[in-house]
């Protein structure tokens, strides 16, 4: 059903134009079109990265002033073929947008929050100023003019079918509409397969866990980047087809205003979906009329306090606590519809009206309009709204895991020399030495506060050591990137659990194959054989993965959905996804229930066997004893004692740190 509505959504928009007769209403729904293009790329941006940006509107002004250069300084010939000029646009427009999306995005993405807002809002700003001021180029503050072109000439064929019987002026609009349409699916199309891709893992990783998108060899401020890009490419193409339907460009068309009301519609429509920025982009543009008509006012305000009852009471029937909660604005809603009934002259209030609607949306319905219908239709009807099963052919465990890695077995795989961290006049590391041999199970362990999550964190690259070295076969680690050295094979997990909890199983999975893709993001948006047998073949490396961990049967659950001791285990398999040479486990056991601690120790055991070395932090000593070929203990950031488990385990210091100095000494 889904592959028919982009085919359905074609047939509609050469329907429309017959059926809609008004060019007023044709023309808005032209700008809806237009407008929903912006607001599907914004979504990138705001819905699965997580970053606000109040340049858009800058953005697409870029894209709307390349179609006026192109249009007032072409050659003749170009200039004198509105339809020419139309075509050579659309293909400029998205990359110069793009580029300037990147001129932003470098600099302006080290920084985030509402840093980053400032930084784009500042860009707007300029880039307002700058089409102003370069005259020679853009014809500053006197605009520019268009003319819309004809695509053919249909009336030719009206003695066929009489309703292509028309004017002129009637038919390039039709046509411009269809055209705008075409491009508004054609987008949704090319989105759905950026984020259904590697690229929108990455994006919806790096929201929910920045420092394990990082460890996982996912590049956070690469892949913010690539979403900005793109983002800025959809805004540049909108930017086009605002130019011919306005047929008139002036600088403050692309004011900051703007920009927020493309945030606004991301918001009140609903993000990480496409059909929230399509309502959101009816919203922000049909919401002036409706303001300026107090009868059709009434109706939706009607409308909307039906809603709310209904809606409301279907969620106090179910769940009775919840009656307080959704009286409130449900209230809102009628007293909001009893404001209608006994207001009679809107303009006055209108953007009273106005900010009052935002401020609902936004406070009560967190997950915009299609946010609170899915969650209430989800209470009716479950199946229909849950996760798209993704029919995934599993290998045998051996699937699991590609080759055993080549290491040079005559040397360590890892050698710590001197390593110190400190922060400030705390010494939380003080000068460690850790020699890992390769296909071992090295133990490091010590009380809390002792600094084994210290030193995997300065072997991961989250923090650069003061001093000293870690080196990793030929290469030292310290002072490198997480990205680099995931890539360089070795793979964490967490002390604290850093899962992506929007993901299921089967793509938390996926976010530690990224390094296994070879395909681009054009092949992706073009839906490529190449790009297509990627994504086949890390689906059923991550099912076997599944599979290894004993998760196989939660694969299309989202990870936050699954109890604490789960959750490890799908770290674990997350982690073996990189195809590391050394795997850190940082107290995998913690939260597990005994029979699951005994098949983690079988997991162990066979990561080892498939030639991945293991560094293991853990308080379960009885796990640590049976497992380890050798134990490095840790006190106060100081190396205390190394050797086989029992030696360890009889070492005094060792007895010392665990249970005290009088304790010690009365055993």
């Amino acid at each position: 059903m889904r592959r028919l509505l982009p085919l359905l959504a074609l047939v509609a928009l050469f329907v429309v134009p017959f059926a809609v007769t008004s060019p007023y209403y044709l023309h808005l729904l032209q700008t809806i079109a237009i407008f929903a293009i912006v607001v599907l790329g914004l979504d990138i941006v705001f819905g699965y990265t997580g970053e606000v940006s109040i340049g858009h509107a800058a953005l697409f002004g870029v894209g709307a002033y390349t179609a006026g250069v192109i249009a007032l300084h072409a050659p003749d010939f170009v200039s004198a073929h509105p339809l020419w000029a139309l075509w050579i646009s659309l293909a400029i427009a998205p990359v110069v947008a793009a580029l300037f999306g990147a001129l932003l995005a470098l600099p302006a993405l080290r920084v985030t929050g509402p840093y980053l807002a400032m930084v784009t809002l500042a860009f707007g700003t300029i880039i307002q100023i700058l089409i102003n001021e370069v005259t020679p180029l853009t014809n500053g503050p006197l605009g520019v003019k268009f003319s819309t072109p004809a695509l053919f000439d249909w009336r030719d064929y009206s003695n066929v079918l009489p309703f292509l019987d028309m004017s002129m002026k009637r038919m390039k609009e039709a046509q411009f509409f269809m055209l705008s349409g075409v491009a508004l699916v054609l987008v949704v199309v090319v989105i759905n397969r950026i984020l259904a891709s590697r690229y929108g893992r990455a994006f919806e990783a790096l929201r929910d866990s920045p420092i394990a998108s990082d460890c996982m060899g996912v590049s956070v401020y690469r892949h913010k980047v690539i979403a900005f890009v793109v983002s800025a490419a959809f805004a540049g193409f909108a930017g086009v087809f605002f130019a011919y339907s306005e047929q008139y460009i002036a600088p403050n068309n692309f004011s900051f205003d703007l920009s927020v009301l493309f945030l606004l519609a991301v918001t009140m429509g609903g993000r990480k979906s496409r059909v929230g920025p399509l309502i959101g982009a009816a919203i922000i543009v049909y919401l002036p009329n409706l303001l300026a008509d107090i009868s059709l006012f009434r109706i939706v305000a009607g409308a909307i306090a039906a809603v709310a009852v209904v809606a409301g009471g279907m969620s106090a029937i179910r769940n009775p606590e919840s009656r307080r909660r959704v009286a409130v604005p449900v209230a809102l809603c009628i007293a909001f519809f009893v404001f209608a009934l006994f207001l009679q002259k809107i303009t006055d209030f209108k953007l009273t009206v106005f900010g009052m609607m935002i401020l609902f949306v936004v406070y009560y319905l967190p997950d915009g309009i299609v946010g609170f219908l899915k969650t209430s239709l989800a209470q009716v009807a479950p199946a229909l709204f849950g996760r798209q099963q993704m029919s995934t052919k599993g290998g045998a465990e051996g699937d699991a895991f590609v080759a055993a890695p080549a290491v040079d077995r005559s040397k360590p795989l890892l050698d710590v020399r001197r390593i110190v961290m400190q922060f400030g006049g705390l010494k939380a590391l003080g000068g460690v030495d850790l020699s890992v041999a390769p296909g071992s199970i090295h133990g490091l362990i010590g009380p809390n506060g002792s600094g084994k999550s210290t030193m995997m964190n300065v072997l991961t690259g989250i923090y650069t050591p003061t001093s000293g070295e870690a080196v990793f076969e030929s290469g030292d680690l310290a002072g490198l990137k997480s990205p680099e050295i995931a890539s360089r094979g070795v793979a964490r997990t967490f002390q604290n659990v850093q899962l992506f909890g929007e993901l299921t199983l089967t793509e938390n999975v996926l976010v530690g194959l990224q390094h296994t893709y070879r395909s681009g993001i054009f092949s992706i948006a073009l839906g490529l054989p190449a790009a297509q047998a990627d994504e086949a073949a890390a689906r059923t490396r991550a099912a076997a993965i599944l599979d290894f961990v004993g998760l196989a049967a939660l694969a299309n659950e989202e990870a936050r959905n699954l109890p604490y001791g789960k959750q490890r285990l799908l770290e674990i398999g997350r982690a073996l996804a990189l195809d590391p040479k050394l795997l850190l486990l940082d107290e995998p056991a913690a939260g597990l229930t005994a029979p699951d601690i005994k098949d983690l120790v079988a997991i162990i055991r066979k990561v080892r066997d498939h030639g991945i070395t293991v560094i293991l932090i853990e308080h379960h000593m009885d796990v640590v004893m049976s497992v380890c070929d050798r134990i490095t203990v840790l006190d106060f950031g100081e190396k205390i004692a190394e050797g086989k488990p029992a030696e360890v385990q009889a070492n005094p210091r060792v007895i010392e740190a665990y249970l005290g100095g009088a304790a010690a000494t009365a055993a």
